[in-house]
């Protein structure tokens, strides 16, 4: 599809896309801070994929651009979670370059839909093609091919989400994504009774009913104690750190060290 006056040049700069179904276990980082140079430290050290939280993290719908592509540049592929879902975000999320997209509080069968149809082309979904905000930087999408598709991610984290879990599989998301914090608020317990059930626990099967459907069981981590945890359930895709959980351990770490330095000269 040739638009009028689009340049026969690009970058070379290509999208990067996490493959949820290959039967491996992919560790991710979790950004908050809005600096892509954040996004370039942790991708430079080879994270399998980076999510940038818009729901509950710094950035703007419009500072993403940038962290999308600090995350490509080291062909790390990006997923952004949407503050929530509405059409005209999705799509300005879609075409600053996100690799996939995480939904959050999907809580019944038509949410689902309309969601996983909105992350797709015609005729597999209803994404509106829109390529010149990313051209030409990036070579032009050509809709209709499946894997041209953004990956669709859908949050079960509330009591209604998981009542109705089994028809939102039915949809044919790509992934389903924990929240354990907000289920266990919903579901009246804590974060630890949630994540130490085991194998006959929520968690354990939330991910073989999605294994089961053929749909890829992703969970919040956080930390790396916590993710060995959920990969033992089948989890597959997880952030196992963040960045305002490393900064705050590493000051914790270089605080009490230079505690330790203080002591024997008798400073308190």
């Amino acid at each position: 599809m040739k638009i009028y006056g689009e340049s026969n040049r690009s970058s070379g700069l290509h999208t990067p896309l996490l493959t949820l179904d290959d039967g491996r276990i992919h560790p991710g980082a979790w950004v908050s801070f809005r600096d892509p140079a954040v996004i370039d430290i942790l991708a430079a050290e080879s994270f399998d994929w980076v999510c940038i939280d818009g729901q509950h993290g710094g950035p703007e719908v419009s500072e993403l651009q940038p962290l999308i592509e600090a995350a490509h540049v080291f062909s790390v592929p990006s997923i952004v979670r949407v503050p929530g879902h509405d059409m005209g975000t999705i799509g300005r999320v879609l075409d600053a370059g996100a690799g996939g997209i995480i939904f959050p509080t999907v809580e019944d069968a038509a949410t689902a839909t309309s969601l996983t149809a909105a992350c797709r082309f015609p005729p597999r979904g209803k994404r509106s093609y829109g390529p010149t905000r990313r051209s030409p930087r990036y070579a032009k999408q050509i809709p209709g091919r499946p894997q041209e598709d953004t990956l669709c991610i859908l949050m079960i984290e509330t009591v209604d989400g998981l009542a109705n879990l089994d028809k939102i599989l039915a949809t044919g998301p790509d992934g389903i994504f924990v929240g354990p914090y907000d289920l266990a608020l919903s579901l009246g317990t804590t974060l630890e009774k949630l994540t130490s059930g085991g194998e006959d626990g929520i968690l354990a099967d939330i991910a073989r009913r999605c294994t089961a459907a053929g749909v890829v069981p992703g969970i919040y981590a956080g930390e790396l104690g916590l993710a060995e945890k959920m990969a033992d359930l089948g989890y597959r895709f997880m952030p196992t750190a963040s960045d305002t959980g490393l900064l705050a351990v590493a000051a914790r770490t270089a605080v009490a060290a230079a505690t330790r330095l203080a002591d024997p000269l008798g400073v308190s």
